[in-house]
């Protein structure tokens, strides 16, 4: 943390970005357990951000970077 000014520090979190495809989520939706409502799949977004559990993320990150190393196992 670094202080920003008069003893302000922000929390701030080590973040890696990888390279990666944007994907349609509609193909994804049956099988994401975080979308309770799969009609109304876009309502658990309104809320900005929220944890998702490692099957979802692996789907995900599955589809977005296929060809990554990370995918031969789990990326936490």
């Amino acid at each position: 943390m670094s202080d920003m000014n008069n003893g302000f520090m922000p929390f701030r979190r080590s973040v890696e970005f990888f390279d990666c495809n944007e994907v349609s989520i509609i193909p994804l939706i049956p099988n994401l357990h975080f979308i309770k409502n799969k009609r109304n799949w876009g309502y658990v977004f309104r809320y900005g951000l929220f944890e998702i559990q490692q099957p979802d993320f692996d789907l995900i990150h599955s589809q977005m970077c296929p060809t990554c190393i990370e995918n031969r196992g789990s990326v936490r």
